[in-house]
């Protein structure tokens, strides 16, 4: 069937418009821009090097034999659109698909149900008519007994194949994120969530409700930035008080991020602040941790002994991922403005601890940044970010995922948005459980 440019563009706004798409700006950009291509009819100018850079920001001398992102871009906006189609959009009867080798989209509406009725004779009831035209009394009889059964079985397979198509297919997991993910990666996992954040000053008129916290008069300096983004009347005075319930934008991607890989795992969990879950509530559960060691006091006790760590550079006033047993550092780059173009994250996997029920595991998601701490978390739900990194191991004779390791993830950022997140270098520090 064919769409109306109307049509298409209707069921391009409902992809981007969906939660599926919600957090992938890129994947929306990328399929926003071969979309618009082919409904206006410029398919002719998709190739890739022109998607990678006008969608993905590379620079003229981009060669796509020796970078293969958009390649991967493409391939991950094939998983989001199937997803997209089987989870939250089932009965979406105009689906956008993109063919394997080709960048052009192409917009499939699913058929209608046709209505098909058996035409009236003009027979009276219970009387057919037989081969030497006369009606034969008894048979028609029969044969309305007989179509009444198998009209009413078509229409209860009809209404279960549309009570069935109601029903949101569970996507399939791919296998290599049960494997990185284990033993996380089922119902009675009993996982604990806990979120760290840096301590706050929160700045705001004078004589808001503080909960009887100490306040504290603001800076003059303080004045014109708050105005930047809020009303303040003339003469308002601002105060500030402290506090340790706010969270990184970035680390609240990171925990969505990572509840929407668990529940894709059938997996269960709880989610508490890092005040609220000291190191002693760990024990016998399974553990995902957000946040690095400056901001909590469990983190910093779970990554005593690992090689890789968030800290403070003092000359170069940042936080930077440092190697502990080289003196190596991984230091974020700024614009000169003061604005991150690329952080660092930090995935530090501890399979190792043992319990009543089995093995547990514990993965720390930190950054120099909360955005690092997305990128972290990002990676380790990317199943071909997972796929890399397993033939990095193999490599170095690992077959699978290690008991325990580390990873350094690499964020690009334009506008304040996760580009993209990259392999940057990795610790093994054990091979095999015990």
């Amino acid at each position: 069937m064919i769409w109306t440019p109307k049509e298409k563009r209707a069921a391009l706004e409902r992809a981007l418009q969906s939660r599926t798409f919600a957090r992938a700006e890129q994947l929306r950009a990328f399929l926003q821009f071969i979309c618009e291509a082919e409904i206006n009819g410029t398919c002719e100018g998709l190739t890739e090097y022109v998607i990678g850079v006008e969608v993905l920001g590379r620079p003229k001398s981009y060669a796509p034999a020796e970078d293969s992102s958009v390649r991967t871009r493409a391939y991950e906006l094939r998983q989001k659109l199937q997803q997209l189609y089987s989870t939250e959009l089932p009965q979406e009867p105009a689906q956008i698909t993109i063919p394997k080798g080709s960048y052009i989209p192409q917009f499939l509406k699913l058929p209608a149900p046709t209505d098909e009725r058996v035409p009236n004779t003009p027979m009276p009831p219970g009387r057919q008519q037989g081969g030497d035209g006369r009606a034969q009394p008894g048979r028609g009889r029969r044969v309305a007994i007989l179509g009444g059964f198998l009209l009413a079985a078509a229409m209860g397979a009809a209404i279960t194949l549309l009570a069935v198509r109601q029903i949101p297919r569970r996507p399939e997991i791919d296998p290599v994120l049960a494997e990185a993910w284990k033993p996380l990666a089922n119902g009675n996992a009993n996982i604990l969530l806990s979120v760290a954040g840096p301590l706050h000053l929160i700045l705001g008129p004078e004589g808001r409700d503080s909960l009887g916290l100490p306040m504290y008069p603001a800076p003059r300096e303080t004045y014109a930035l708050y105005r930047q983004h809020r009303f303040l009347a003339p003469g308002a005075r601002l105060d500030m008080t402290f506090t340790d319930n706010a969270v990184g934008f970035g680390t609240m991607n990171g925990v969505v991020t990572t509840v929407t890989t668990l529940r894709s795992l059938g997996a269960s969990f709880q989610i508490l602040p890092d005040r609220a879950a000291p190191i002693s509530a760990l024990r016998d559960r399974n553990a995902i941790l957000f946040g690095k060691p400056s901001e909590s006091v469990t983190i910093t006790q779970a990554m005593e002994n690992a090689p890789l760590l968030v800290d403070y550079d003092p000359s170069a006033r940042i936080f930077v991922i440092r190697d502990r047993t080289s003196g190596k550092t991984f230091v974020s780059q700024s614009d000169g403005q003061g604005r991150f173009t690329s952080v660092y994250g930090l995935v530090t996997v501890l399979n190792t601890r043992n319990s009543d029920r089995g093995r547990l595991a514990m993965i720390i998601f930190s950054g120099i940044n909360s955005a690092g701490a997305d990128g972290a978390a990002d990676f380790f739900s990317s199943p071909r970010a997972l796929r890399n990194l397993r033939a990095v191991f193999a490599r170095e004779g690992v077959h699978g995922f290690p008991a325990a390791y580390q990873v350094v993830v690499k964020c690009t950022f334009g506008d304040l948005l996760m580009i993209n997140y990259e392999y940057q270098a990795h610790k093994i520090l054990q091979k095999d459980y015990n």
